[in-house]
């Protein structure tokens, strides 16, 4: 997605939550970006990337840095910022925080609650131009790319948008991705429907929305 969304040659990415530092190296060696930026709020993970980059031989080319978010880092010049592995709500604030990121191109990768991350980007102008599901082991993730473009947005924030983004259920993992998340949903309005206190409006909602996603990954077929 980076490389797919340059607008020239020369790319920059800011990787925040870096752990290792591969996503970093991996840029650069492939030439996809001309240097990076490794970012963790924890010091023993940057400890780790600065060994990658060593061994990659790329510390004229990855900065690293400690920090919480976007907050110390070194904006200048950066093109991407990447958040991957992380909770939707996490990615959202560390987003909406920095003003600065409306500058930027973002990858973003949620672990969970992706539909708070979509809901938190329509409501603060970044228009996904594009998303795509990505397989690991057992598990599907959604990964967006989005830019700081309020007048491009010409989708509506309902339950489609929220729960299945902006995947194409004919691209691979797509259809996959939507009846794992339908599934999801039919499971949390069983939790609704049993509880002491059934908030039937809910359930109904959740229920309505993945007969929706079930309908959409169908296309896919």
């Amino acid at each position: 997605m980076v490389e797919e969304s340059r607008r020239g040659d020369n790319a920059a990415a800011a990787d925040i939550g870096a752990d290792h530092g591969y996503l970093a190296c991996a840029l650069v060696e492939s030439g996809v970006c001309e240097r990076a930026v490794a970012s963790d709020i924890n010091p023993l993970p940057l400890e780790s990337a600065g060994k990658t980059v060593e061994a990659c031989g790329l510390n004229d080319k990855i900065t690293l840095v400690l920090s919480d978010g976007l907050r110390s880092v070194p904006l200048d010049g950066i093109t991407h910022i990447i958040c991957a592995g992380m909770g939707g709500e996490l990615i959202a604030r560390i987003i909406l925080e920095c003003e600065r990121a409306r500058d930027c191109t973002l990858i973003l990768q949620p672990m969970t609650k992706a539909d708070r991350l979509r809901k938190a980007l329509f409501e603060n102008g970044f228009y996904i131009s594009r998303e795509t599901a990505c397989r690991d082991g057992r598990f599907v993730y959604p990964v967006i790319c989005a830019e700081y473009s309020p007048e491009k947005i010409d989708y509506a924030c309902d339950e489609i948008y929220l729960y299945a983004g902006r995947i194409d259920p004919r691209e691979l993992d797509g259809g996959l991705y939507l009846k794992r998340t339908a599934a999801k949903l039919e499971k949390a309005a069983a939790g609704i429907e049993r509880g002491e206190n059934a908030e039937e409006k809910q359930a109904l909602y959740l229920r309505a929305a993945a007969r929706k996603l079930y309908e959409k990954a169908g296309e896919g077929i």
